[in-house]
């Protein structure tokens, strides 16, 4: 909901940028006579976008590069997570669609206009944007980080010394500024590596919870569907609010924040709105040497039900044959995702390749069971839907990845109770956490079974 009133409001800035906009933008902090200066950029299409580091610096924020690539962009109120060419920003209340893809250049995060017209003033504290003046207005004190206006003296700011593909607004002014365009990703500034604050709230580990193990593992967290799937809609009886895509991308990434403070290493199959093919997303794991497969859904009940709006709860499943007629209808929904996929025939058959699969997966079966059931104890604990238990289905999304792997159904977005539920960022740090800690302390057993073993 967030999301698409977010989108809408962009569509109309969007609109309303001018064609020539100012050349400057001028951050101003209450009681000040004058405002920190910093300089408008004009991309190679034309967009004009300003570098994340100096506008937040000038807020009295930061920011930090992230060990999955991304930049936490900090501001007074709120953190957001941005990444190369991602057409959308999370932050705690969700994911924040951009009008035009942030970009990266030469180490140093660009952000579009927008995010300073509108973004800002909406989700940011004490926070005004005067488009008359090209000024963004802050009404309390400004108090930097660093105690002063950051350094930019490095070279010229012409289109010489711009970066790559960008160029300066030109204006007269141009020629009074200077800045420090870093050269790779360790000039970025930026305070701590642990993404905390994209989570909105903190991590209610248990013991056990981080338990040390005995060397790096790397989890493969998967976001259900994206782009033109957009999975499941719902909830049924009202307006359509929650769609399944956005939802496994907002718990898919806190997933991956929560198992890295926990020591594990996470690879996500996608982090912004796009397709992956369903058999892409293991193949995925298998390239990056992935330890575990987590895939996240959300779940839809069937229309044949006495009353489907009614039907709530969580499950988790592992590949086998489907036991029952609900599982094969879950594996019948998800596995629907690969009509959306072009190329190669997603149904192409080979009998030798069905076997040597088979023998991956049989090698990975009861550790995949295993990880499901902790999973699912794990939910249990927090989830207000009831356990609907582990179940086993044939998953196109967990075929082609050789190792444990499970699916996550988190809840019945068709329910009205449990789409508003999934849809707050306070509940998919919950679940998120939960899912974490499963996995950390599956993580730990398998260690201790492997000791044991060796003795």
């Amino acid at each position: 909901m967030l999301g698409l009133a977010i989108a809408c409001a962009l569509q109309g800035l969007v609109a309303s940028v001018p064609s020539a906009p100012a050349t400057v933008l001028t951050v101003r902090a209450a009681g000040a006579s004058h405002g920190v200066r910093i300089p408008l950029v004009r991309r190679a299409d034309g967009q004009v976008v300003v570098r994340a580091d100096l506008l937040a610096d000038a807020l009295g924020g930061a920011v930090q590069r992230l060990p999955n690539g991304h930049f936490a962009v900090s501001v007074p109120g709120v953190t957001f997570e941005m990444a190369d060419q991602s057409g959308f920003a999370t932050s705690s209340s969700g994911v924040v669609p951009l009008p035009i893809p942030a970009s990266v250049d030469r180490g140093a995060l660009y952000v579009p206009l927008a995010v300073v017209a509108d973004v800002l003033p909406r989700m940011a504290s004490g926070v005004m944007y005067d488009s008359t003046h090209s000024e963004l207005r802050l009404f309390t004190p400004l108090v930097s980080p660093t105690g002063r206006r950051r350094a930019l003296a490095s070279r010229p700011l012409d289109n010489g010394g711009s970066p790559r593909g960008l160029a300066v607004v030109e204006s007269s002014v141009a020629e009074d500024w200077d800045v420090a365009a870093p050269t790779d990703d360790r000039d970025v500034p930026g305070v701590g590596s642990s993404g905390d604050e994209l989570l909105g709230a903190s991590d209610d580990a248990g013991p056990g919870d981080n338990p040390i193990l005995g060397r790096r593992y790397l989890v493969v967290v998967d976001a259900g569907h994206g782009g033109p799937d957009h999975g499941m809609v719902g909830p049924l009886g009202g307006p359509h609010t929650l769609y399944e895509k956005s939802i496994t991308l907002a718990v898919a990434l806190k997933v991956g924040a929560a198992l890295r403070r926990r020591g594990i290493d996470v690879v996500q199959t996608r982090t912004t709105d796009t397709l992956i093919a369903l058999s892409d997303r293991g193949r995925i794991a298998n390239e990056r040497k992935g330890d575990l497969f987590l895939s996240i859904h959300v779940n839809a009940a069937n229309p044949t039900w006495h009353d489907p709006a009614a039907a709530r709860g969580f499950e988790t499943y592992f590949l086998a044959e489907a036991k029952t007629e609900d599982a094969r209808r879950v594996e019948r929904i998800e596995n629907e995702a690969v009509r959306f996929e072009t190329g190669a025939d997603a149904t192409e058959s080979d009998p030798i390749n069905f076997i040597i699969d088979d023998m991956h997966q049989n090698e990975h079966l009861r550790e995949s069971s295993e990880l499901a059931e902790i999973i699912q104890q794990r939910l249990g604990r927090v989830h207000p839907g009831p356990d609907r238990g582990v179940k086993q289905a044939g998953f196109r999304v967990l075929v082609t990845a050789f190792m444990p792997a499970v699916l996550v159904e988190i809840g019945f977005g068709t329910n009205g109770s449990e789409a508003r539920y999934l849809s707050q960022s306070s509940s998919q740090v919950t679940l998120a956490n939960a899912i974490a800690g499963a996995t950390a302390e599956y993580l730990a057993r398998y260690e201790r079974r492997v000791r044991t073993a060796a003795q």
